[in-house]
């Protein structure tokens, strides 16, 4: 059963940021919801789940784009690993760490999805405003999709 609601609870977060992006954008620009959920399942649960959220959500971001596929589902699940690490050494709990935590690892998944693009396919996928605003956009994301996954986790015990 547990499954199942995960299955519906990663839909619900592409399917969120999908309509986000196409009714609540500022200038061009939204928080990448998928990103934030696939760091707030990093944080929350277990290293093997984690990558899983971060591949499956990081494959929903391909099907939505028109770049190297693969290569979010690649990135948000060497996010996931990263994470894992990460919680060993730093309190992932705390607001504050998961701030900076998104802000800093934003900024690294852009950077490797866009080397990845060059690489692959000799595109070039993200902007400058993306490059310099989402990042902050997706700090600010974060504990508030954190906040509903532990909601969650405390509730249904999915994660």
């Amino acid at each position: 059963m547990t499954v199942l609601l995960e299955i519906m609870v990663c839909l619900a977060s592409g399917g969120a940021y999908w309509w986000w992006t196409q009714s609540l954008t500022f200038f061009g620009l939204a928080p990448n919801l998928i990103f934030a959920a696939a760091l707030s399942a990093a944080i929350l649960a277990g290293p093997v789940k984690g990558i899983a959220w971060g591949f499956f959500l990081g494959l929903y971001a391909d099907m939505l784009g028109s770049g190297v596929f693969g290569g979010w589902a690649l990135t948000y699940s060497l996010m996931g690993y990263g994470v894992y690490i990460m919680k060993h050494h730093f309190d992932m709990d705390s607001p504050f760490s998961q701030l900076v935590a998104a802000l800093v690892l934003s900024w690294a998944c852009l950077l490797f999805y866009q080397a990845l693009s060059l690489v692959f396919s000799s595109i070039n996928p993200t902007g400058l405003k993306i490059f310099l605003a989402e990042p902050f956009l997706n700090a600010l994301a974060v504990p508030v999709v954190f906040q509903m996954f532990f909601w969650l986790k405390r509730r249904a015990g999915i994660l």
